[in-house]
């Protein structure tokens, strides 16, 4: 696989293969982001990108991500190519499985259903 690199904040982060901890960490932020918006998107975003930076940044905290100057461009596209490194895509596909900038609302809970019973 070629290397990935992504860039935030004017610096340039090369992307190296996950460890377990780190893919739990990205799957984890994934899960988080589900039918999410706004800052709740950001933060799990700033999760995925810490996960994918520690291993060669090891004093990144994910305080320092969410410091880090981007366009939501740069976010999308770094948390796409972790994405990507961390083999989150079907065989075959260059998709990744979740596309977390078109993530949207869940539906609302179905209303309850009148049961029939009558007082009479």
């Amino acid at each position: 696989m070629a290397s990935e690199t992504i860039t935030l904040g004017g610096r340039t982060f090369a992307l190296a293969p996950l460890r377990l901890g780190q893919l739990r960490d990205v799957l984890d932020a994934l899960d988080a982001m589900a039918g999410k918006s706004g800052g709740a998107l950001v933060e799990a975003a700033a999760r995925i990108i810490h996960a994918g930076l520690v291993r060669g940044e090891p004093a990144l905290t994910i305080d320092a991500v969410l410091e880090m100057e981007g366009t939501m461009d740069q976010v999308n596209a770094a948390v796409a190519a972790i994405i990507r490194v961390a083999g989150l895509k079907p065989a075959g596909e260059t998709e990744p499985v979740a596309d977390w900038a078109n993530s949207t609302a869940p539906s609302p809970p179905a209303a309850a259903t009148p049961t029939g019973s009558s007082t009479t």
